[in-house]
């Protein structure tokens, strides 16, 4: 008998352990573990279970076992959602990965065009290019980036570039969810560069937040919202961050004592 899960945007379709497989092994979860992990899974399956409570299983599950740093790598895409309300602090941690995978960035620029001034999220350069990048954040995790946003990126790219023509330039935009298939049809036309959850494949945001091991502090349950605006207030969006000494100070005493030697064991997982 075919079970369904059903997705957070409603849509129903076909239980697949080879998926749980895939996001386990890009997480590190080493397989032992992912079996066992199956088995519980397999325990408590039903025809129409939502991807939420598959997760919540998951999560459940590797809190329990001799891994509990690995669970809290199963809350990124929400926890991508979280870095905000604002959108600077996307911007930022979207910068951040950027240079720890080898780009030059600035934050929040303005640029003259050849006919206005424009706001710029993020210039980020890697020889011979540089790119003019749109950090396009969503606090719903199921909304897409929509063909509007290219069209309008086009057109600041067209501006920009005429102004810089002795460079080699490149418009980008960059989202923590989706684009719809309009917005991906007119970006490959017009070549714009698109990162989103899961595109391109392997080079979306996820896999690049997996290849520089760079997680952002909102997948950090004992963090409360209060502590999280102090923290990005202070420029630290990284787990990584946390474990400077220097930013000690920024944590509640609770989260130094129960949760930090986590983060430091994440840390250490991810060298």
């Amino acid at each position: 008998m075919t079970t369904f899960v059903i997705k957070s945007d409603g849509t129903r379709e076909v239980y697949s352990e080879e998926k749980i497989r895939a996001s386990a092994t890009r997480v590190g979860v080493p397989q032992p573990l992912q079996a066992a992990m199956l088995e519980t899974i397999r325990e408590r399956l039903y025809d129409g279970i939502k991807t939420s409570e598959i997760f919540d299983l998951i999560r459940e599950f590797l809190r329990q076992s001799n891994s509990p740093y690995l669970a809290i790598k199963y809350n990124l895409k929400s926890a991508l959602a979280e870095l905000g309300p604002s959108g600077y602090p996307f911007e930022k941690y979207v910068a951040m990965l950027l240079v720890e995978d080898g780009y030059t960035c600035q934050v929040n620029q303005t640029i003259p065009g050849a006919c206005v001034t424009h706001e710029v999220d993020i210039v980020a350069t890697k020889d011979p290019t540089t790119y003019f990048i749109e950090a396009k954040f969503h606090q719903n995790p199921s909304q897409r980036t929509d063909i509007r946003v290219t069209l309008y990126i086009k057109a600041r790219y067209d501006d920009l570039s005429t102004a810089y023509s002795e460079k080699l330039t490149r418009p980008w935009i960059v989202t923590n969810t989706r684009f719809s298939t309009d917005a991906i049809k007119y970006a490959e036309c017009q070549k714009i560069k698109l990162t989103s959850w899961g595109y391109p494949k392997g080079e979306g945001i996820m896999d690049l937040i997996e290849k520089t091991h760079l997680h952002p502090i909102t997948i950090l349950e004992g963090l409360t919202i209060q502590d999280r605006q102090r923290l990005f207030a202070a420029g630290v969006v990284t787990c990584r961050q946390l474990l400077d000494p220097q930013n000690r100070s920024l944590l509640p005493q609770s989260f130094i004592t129960r949760d930090l030697p986590m983060v430091a064991e994440l840390c250490h997982h991810q060298k």
